[in-house]
């Protein structure tokens, strides 16, 4: 019997407003872990080697690099940033066991920093730190082990005169797109050895995309340009892996930028024209390594993905990326030309007059 003036509440109707409540704790919670973990986190820091500060402006470039075990990679990935004209690299070594931080220790323009806090928890802590610490006034690279970035008509464009531009526009980000770079050959049978000259397929097939104001709506002023999120890919025909393949890797953090995790940024206004990062995934033993991953679960989702891979090399050992759909990578412009990356007319417009020299 119900009193006049007064309505019952269901337990049914209680559940939603329950759950939100629950919902809303439990992101408060996690939000404090998150912070606690990042004000903490310098605590674990070994300095090795290397300077602390950088002394740079807005037309410098710091890259930095969390790595673990790429000493296969590190004498290439010095001399492609030393080439492109970085300022200076600093790596965070996360337990390293094959001598990467001893052999980049070396360096003089390299700054080597050791942590053992857990990746699976600190990856985004950890990536952001770098590019907070070494970004404070320039511009800042924050790339894998296995990412070699690179951005069209460099050999008109030297890397200053593009932060230059970048500057001059009031851009303080730049999207680059990951091409996955495999051999013509069984990818579990890739050799360390001249790496780069082995994997230098490509294929463009299997592409998904999505306009990036759809994807990121109002976290950044986006370009002019049409830039679009990809994902799949050669991952998404041969391992079923829907992989998000846009980044933004390069940013200001001075002018305002937030680095949230290597997908996204938020603050930023994004450049008129899109760079690459040639991804060599698959160098030496592919195998070991993704059965390592998936047994430690310190991926994304508990290492989902690698997870997929594992379960395709399983089945197919001898597993071949190369097809007659591939293509064989040459130069950046043909990306261009391809619409994997784009430069707006009057990024164009400066590389034609640098390399006329007017």
């Amino acid at each position: 019997m119900s009193i006049p003036g007064t309505s019952r509440v269901s337990s049914g109707s209680r559940q939603p407003v329950i759950m939100r409540a629950f919902c809303k704790v439990r992101y408060h919670a996690q939000n404090l872990r998150h912070r606690i973990r990042a004000r903490t986190f310098p605590f674990t820091l070994d300095w090795v080697s290397g300077r602390r500060t950088i002394a740079a402006s807005r037309e410098d470039l710091v890259v930095v690099c969390l790595v673990r075990n790429g000493a296969p990679y590190l004498t290439e990935f010095l001399r492609h940033y030393r080439e492109l004209g970085a300022k200076h690299i600093a790596f965070l070594d996360n337990g390293s066991t094959d001598g990467t931080g001893d052999l980049a220790r070396v360096h003089d323009d390299v700054t080597v920093i050791r942590t053992a806090a857990p990746y699976k928890i600190y990856k985004d802590i950890m990536k952001r730190w770098l590019v907070e610490t070494f970004g404070r006034s320039n511009w800042v690279l924050c790339v894998d082990i296995d990412e070699l970035f690179d951005y069209p008509f460099r050999e008109n464009v030297n890397l200053r005169a593009f932060l230059r531009y970048l500057n001059g526009e009031g851009f303080t980000a730049v999207v680059a797109q990951l091409l996955d770079l495999f051999p013509q050959g069984v990818i579990a049978e890739s050799s360390v050895e001249g790496w780069r000259q082995e994997h230098r397929f490509y294929s463009l097939h299997h592409l998904e995309r999505e306009p990036y104001s759809s994807f990121y709506g109002n976290s950044n002023v986006a370009p002019a340009v049409a830039i679009d999120v990809m994902y799949g890919g050669i991952r998404g025909s041969a391992f079923d892996a829907r992989v998000l393949l846009t980044k933004h890797p390069l940013l200001l953090p001075s002018a305002g930028v937030s680095y949230l995790h290597a997908h996204h940024v938020s603050g930023a206004r994004v450049a008129d024209v899109s760079a690459v990062l040639l991804h060599y995934k698959y160098v030496g033993d592919f195998l070991s390594l993704v059965k390592n991953v998936v047994k430690e679960e310190s991926y994304s989702a508990n290492s989902r993905e690698y997870k997929k891979y594992l379960k395709v090399l399983e089945i197919q050992p001898d597993l071949k990326l190369y097809s007659e759909e591939a293509a064989e990578f040459s130069s950046i412009e043909n990306l261009l030309e391809e619409n994997f990356i784009v430069a707006s007319n009057n990024y164009k417009f400066v590389a034609t007059e640098r390399a006329s020299g007017a």
